[in-house]
């Protein structure tokens, strides 16, 4: 590392050296076309606060997963807030945090926030800040984030082709990969364009376990412990390794000169044989009574277990859409069609929380609470995994028409509709998830100690669930701007829209309670307009301020049962005294959440200055969220939604854009977000006025520099290197009643790449500093075990080669 940092830091005295020698004239910053407004506009005249980075940044920084580059967008923030792994993430944009609250698009399609498609092959990647639910819907109310890809074109065969590897700090073996990209003009009306992936990440993660699971038998008392009794242990490396791989085939046909057909499909799967958490907290699991204080600062990357059980998690997504555009005289018409599929199957080990929850506490107590003088039940942990599959199948379809007018008048206008089924957002853990032997020991059997219930067609069955959830959305919408003067326009907009969401399913086991329980399947519906207003003044050639005010809107929806009720053996897992705990006086309560609203109020400017050499652009904004939808997580493992309170969030973003010499590129960000309780809740005690927002940091920030130093011939050096910050925030991951503060973080990357020709070869270095950084206290699937968070971490410093090439 230390060979490193001076490598770099000779780099940037070389760098300096060659800036004081520049005599060549600056010359301006490209021009980012965007499509935020559904119509192609430079990004300095479109009146919204957008970050926008092009094919040429994101290879600058080796850009290929969602934390490459959601660190370079001021007021983005991300965290791990549900069950499991692959669909815990969400994003959170101005300080409006949860599940649904950020729409994401590749090209025309919405898909969940969740996925992380690889960045390969992508012309721009464009985060619009602020409520966009006109124009793209009611999962927007915070903001969007569009990947907009390369489309097959008639310029010629052309491509791109990496080869990359490199190694990983905690990692045993070295991380690979290779991607493509083909574009084919098959006749002068047909042109086909392919890509391809495949990577390989080692783990990095290692799993310590007792060698013989028959040393169980032995365990002393582990109300506190500090190892295993002095018994034989094994440690396992490569935990955390991930294969993923992936495809897409695009087809451009031209059947007239005004009217064209894209039909795609693209498929990407990532295999994993653990997950990137590390333990906080004692080892293998402390007492359920006494747990000690726990750190939030990963620090560990061994996962103490009882047993070698593997965990694991499969995702894979297809999309399949069809889009047909047709250039009339006086706009486009555009249709886009498409089907998304995707399949979460992920497996974790729950030993631990068993033993702590429902065996350790029978420790010595008589197997028969009849008779005292029967023998004493000794809990012995009972190996168990527990698997959660997670299924979605969206269907979209969308009418729109961008008109071209020549006078002052321009408008969108759409209709949108999409059908969503599947085993998302309530998980199905089917197979259930079973215990073996589980109902033999200690008060789990019907006469023993404590009588906690089972389910009689199968006693051994921890806990099983399958809802079935659809929800319909159609919508019209439209937006009109007006250019009153030659620098004044104004713009209207409006989106009608009726959700229908109808959910129902089953819940069994003994953390539910024993036998099943079939929730009816029940529906609620919300509709209503959702309205934009907004000006913008261009008070000067490439300098426009703008004002606008939006709505933001969230639906409602319904949930599972949660398990318990009162009454002795009716609350195995504890559930029903937390609600009471809460205020709530029945499980029923937690039914249903109706949706949630806000309003955004904003100015900003966006400014070009020394011929387009430098920008700045910023916004100022005050929020107004209304029945805020929380999810209240419980320690018991299970979780619902309500509204609960209300918030107000004031910020501001800035980003500046500089080239001051022709080969020396400098940009910078900066984001500020002061959420804040406005309005309690009774259902929340812990979230007082004055609190914060849950998951949302106050500051972000970001710098970069690159610089180009040309070569004899057409061989160039570039050097580019830049870094990330994100504040600390609070979570409410797994306790509402003890909010946990995550801390701040920073990430440094950098990468040097010399240019010959169509070829490339650069030496990246990722985070640097190898920090560890806190992503999220994951719920787990089986539940927290107590005292001990398992902290979704980032990956730690990593360094390789990349060859690239073009043709």
């Amino acid at each position: 590392m230390a060979r490193f940092q001076a490598a770099l830091l000779v780099a940037g005295v070389a760098i300096s050296a060659v800036t004081a020698a520049q005599t060549a004239p600056p010359s301006g910053l490209e021009e980012i076309v965007v499509t935020a407004q559904r119509r192609a506009e430079s990004l300095q005249t479109v009146p919204l606060s957008i970050t926008a980075l092009n094919a040429a940044s994101l290879e600058q920084r080796s850009v290929s997963t969602f934390f490459d580059y959601a660190g370079q967008v001021p007021n983005l923030a991300f965290s791990n807030t549900g069950d499991g792994s692959g669909t815990a993430r969400t994003i959170s944009i101005r300080g409006i945090s949860g599940d649904g609250t950020t729409g994401f698009y590749i090209d025309e399609t919405p898909v969940p926030d969740s996925i992380d498609p690889r960045v390969l092959d992508v012309q721009r990647i464009e985060v619009l800040r602020g409520p966009q639910g006109t124009l793209y819907g009611a999962r927007s109310m915070g903001g969007t984030v569009r990947l907009i890809t390369q489309q097959p074109d008639f310029d010629g065969t052309s491509g791109h082709a990496t080869v990359s590897g490199s190694k990983t700090d905690g990692a045993d073996s070295a991380n690979y990969g290779v991607d493509a990209a083909l574009n084919v003009p098959l006749n002068d009306r047909m042109a086909a364009r392919f890509v391809g992936f495949y990577e390989h990440d080692a783990g990095f993660f290692k799993r310590h376990f007792l060698t013989n699971e028959a040393d169980a038998a032995n365990l002393p008392p582990l109300t506190d412990p500090t190892n295993l009794g002095g018994l034989p242990t094994t440690t396992r490396s490569n935990v955390g390794q991930i294969n993923s791989y992936g495809a897409s085939g695009a087809l451009l046909i031209k059947l007239s000169d005004a009217l064209s057909v894209t039909p795609r499909i693209m498929y990407q799967k990532a295999e994993a044989n653990g997950f990137l958490y590390s333990d906080a907290g004692g080892y293998p699991v402390p007492g359920p009574t006494t747990p000690p204080a726990v750190s939030m600062t990963p620090s560990s990357l061994v996962q103490y277990r009882f047993y070698d059980i593997p965990e694991s998690s499969t995702d894979a997504w297809t999309l399949l859409s069809v889009g047909v555009k047709y250039d009339a005289t006086g706009g486009t018409f555009f249709s886009s069609t498409s089907y998304f599929d995707r399949t979460v199957d992920e497996t974790e080990d729950q030993t631990d929380f068993l033993y702590q929850n429902l065996e350790a506490p029978f420790d010595g107590l008589p197997l028969d609470a009849s008779n005292p003088n029967s023998a004493t039940y000794k809990a012995i942990p009972i190996p168990a995994s527990i698997r959660e599959l997670k299924q979605i199948h969206r269907f979209v379809q969308e009418f729109r028409f961008t008109s071209k007018l020549s006078g002052p008048l321009q408008y969108v206008a759409g209709f949108f509709f999409s059908d969503t089924r599947g085993r998302v957002p309530y998980a199905g853990y089917y197979p259930p998830s079973i215990a073996p032997g589980i109902s033999q020991t200690g008060g789990f059997i019907p006469t023993g100690v404590v009588g906690i219930p089972v389910n009689p067609l199968n006693p051994d069955e921890i806990f099983g669930q399958d809802y079935q959830t659809k929800v319909s959305e159609p919508a019209l919408y439209g937006e009109v701007s007006y250019q009153f003067l030659e620098s004044l326009k104004g713009t209207l907009g409006l989106r009608g829209y009726r959700i229908k969401t109808t959910t129902g399913g089953y819940l069994e086991g003994i953390a539910f309670g024993g036998a099943r329980l079939t929730d009816p399947t029940a529906e609620t519906t919300d509709s209503g307009v959702n309205p934009k207003a907004g000006l913008d003044w261009t008070v000067a050639p490439g300098k426009m301020l703008y004002a606008q005010v939006a709505k933001g809107f969230r639906p409602g929806g319904l949930v599972p049962s949660i398990p318990g009720g009162p009454g002795p053996g009716n609350d195995p897992l504890g559930c029903y005294g937390q609600l009471t705990s809460l205020g709530y006086t029945s499980t029923a309560q937690t039914k249903s959440y109706k949706p949630d609203k806000l309003w955004n109020f904003e100015v900003g400017a966006k400014t070009g200055w020394d011929e387009n050499r430098f920008t700045i652009d910023g916004a100022g904004f005050f929020v107004k969220w209304d029945d805020i939808q929380q999810l209240v997580a419980l320690p018991c493992g299970f979780q619902f939604r309500a509204n609960a309170g209300a918030a107000e969030i004031k910020g501001a973003e800035l980003e500046i854009h500089g080239r001051p010499t022709r080969n020396l590129d400098l940009s910078a960000g900066a984001g500020y977000q002061h959420a804040r309780i406005t309005q309690a809740s009774e259902l929340l005690p812990a979230l007082q006025v004055g609190d914060r927002v849950y998951y949302v940091p106050d500051w972000t920030g970001n710098a970069a520099v690159a610089y180009t130093v040309p070569l004899a011939g057409d061989r160039s050096f570039v050097g580019t290197v830049d870094w990330v910050y994100t504040g600390d925030s609070v979570s409410a991951s797994v306790s509402a009643t003890s909010p946990r503060v995550r801390p701040s973080y920073s990430i440094l990357d950098a990468r040097f790449a010399y240019e010959f020709g169509d070829y490339q070869l650069a030496l990246v270095g990722k985070n640097l500093a190898n920090t560890l950084a806190n992503l999220g206290d994951n719920r787990s699937l089986a539940a927290e075990t107590i005292g001990r968070p398992r902290l979704v971490v980032n990956t730690p410093r990593t360094i390789g080669l990349e060859l690239r090439a073009r043709f």
